[in-house]
């Protein structure tokens, strides 16, 4: 299967997950941004994705009310791999998470990582650290019935959670 294929099995599932959580919009942005999006972005962060020509597999955004009634949008970023996942992967999401400032950022495939990468990352959990601290890239596995999965040894937090 194509990586291209996984894309929209991948943003329903991530809808799914977010149903109970807010108001949440998220688009396929492999190849392009839309107009919805871009007016949650700032205008640096629109200009680089274009002209560097790098977009993130899905990006979103979760809309969620303070307990004073205040909303906030906090963005989601995802890639979606269709085969086993690699530190390349990782380092790719890092960069669209940083450069937007997401809240969320998710590495998906059926396929996760070899054991051999798991294992190096539960011991260098670092690697899956966000520059911003705020949040760690979660790792989940997108299953034959187009459900998410959490690799609970790498993600050692609700990663759904605003």
């Amino acid at each position: 299967m194509k990586e291209k294929d996984l894309y929209e099995p991948a943003r329903k599932a991530l809808l799914q997950k977010f149903s109970e959580k807010g108001e949440c919009h998220l688009e396929v942005t492999a190849t392009a941004i839309g107009e919805q999006l871009k007016l949650v972005l700032d205008d640096q962060a629109v200009y680089i994705l274009e002209t560097e020509k790098k977009k993130p597999d899905l990006l979103g955004f979760l809309k969620v009310k303070s307990e004073l009634g205040y909303e906030s949008k906090k963005l989601i970023v995802a890639e979606v791999k269709s085969k086993s996942l690699t530190l390349e992967d990782i380092y790719q999401l890092k960069m669209y998470s940083e450069m937007l400032g997401s809240h969320f950022a998710y590495l998906i495939s059926p396929k996760g990582f070899s054991e051999a990468r798991r294992r190096f990352l539960i011991y260098r959990h670092s690697v899956l650290q966000i520059s911003t601290g705020v949040r760690q890239i979660s790792v989940l596995q997108l299953t034959e019935e187009d459900t998410l999965v959490t690799d609970e040894k790498l993600c050692s937090y609700r990663p759904f959670d605003p």
